[in-house]
């Protein structure tokens, strides 16, 4: 029989099972995919090369005032670490920027987004879960918006975007545009890709939510789920994670 696709809804309902060899291999195979598609540009960047982006307005994507985003913001940071809870609106914000400088984005909820982007990481401070801590996250995150009164589809996106974070390509046709796009805003935060934000978005962001002791507090974090859940991704990525996290900085500002 095979096995659910990591990160799929119903990966996601049996809890987060072992990755087998094979998702292990298209798991490492797709990190050094992303790995080397972004040193082109890194590296292109360095050199003075390409084009700035546009700068987004962030105004308009101020985090929804609504009883979930409220909900997931004060559990966010009711759990997290203080490194953890900049990350997560650092995620938001790069995500907002990536979908706005999107050629044809597909319709995105944004409320929905913040959710996923609060809620995505605060499963690795769970203490007494199971399995894998994406989704103990997912289902906070179905938890908070049901009391909201959302309809199945949409607890769905947002548990889907927080359980396929991991995974190195995300479809937007399978998963969502929640998933997908926050899936690349949280790439901009984590490989520190500032090539792909307005400089002036970029020091926005940064003044707000500072990235000072985020490799060490991510080194710790996947070191404690590695060790807690070994079928899981950051034990499958081993130090490639945190290494490329530490080796990774933002420079503008």
């Amino acid at each position: 029989m095979a096995r659910p696709a990591v990160g799929s809804l119903e990966w996601e309902r049996l809890g987060g099972p072992a990755l087998s060899l094979p998702q292990r291999l298209w798991l490492l195979g797709g990190t050094a995919a992303v790995l080397l598609g972004d040193a082109g540009p890194r590296l292109g960047w360095m050199a003075g090369l390409g084009r700035v982006p546009r700068k987004v307005d962030l105004a308009p994507w101020a985090p929804p005032a609504t009883a979930a985003v409220q909900a997931a913001e004060e559990y966010l940071r009711a759990v997290a670490s203080p490194q953890m809870v900049d990350h997560s609106y650092r995620t938001y914000y790069f995500t907002a920027i990536r979908y706005e400088l999107a050629r044809h984005p597909a319709a995105l909820d944004r409320e929905a987004l913040c959710v996923a982007a609060l809620l995505h990481d605060t499963g690795l401070f769970d203490a007494e879960r199971r399995g894998c801590f994406t989704v103990a996250g997912a289902r906070r995150a179905r938890e908070i918006t049901a009391a909201a009164g959302w309809d199945a589809d949409r607890r769905d996106g947002v548990a889907l975007a927080i359980t396929t974070n991991l995974n190195p390509f995300v479809s937007l046709e399978r998963y969502g545009p929640v998933a997908h796009y926050m899936r690349e805003g949280g790439l901009v935060d984590v490989l520190a890709q500032q090539w792909r934000v307005h400089p002036e978005n970029l020091r926005e962001v940064l003044e707000r939510y500072p990235r000072d002791g985020f490799a060490e507090d991510t080194a710790r974090l996947v070191d404690q789920e590695a060790r807690r859940n070994p079928g899981c991704r950051f034990a499958c990525f081993g130090p490639i994670f945190p290494t490329a996290v530490r080796w990774s900085r933002f420079t503008t500002i």
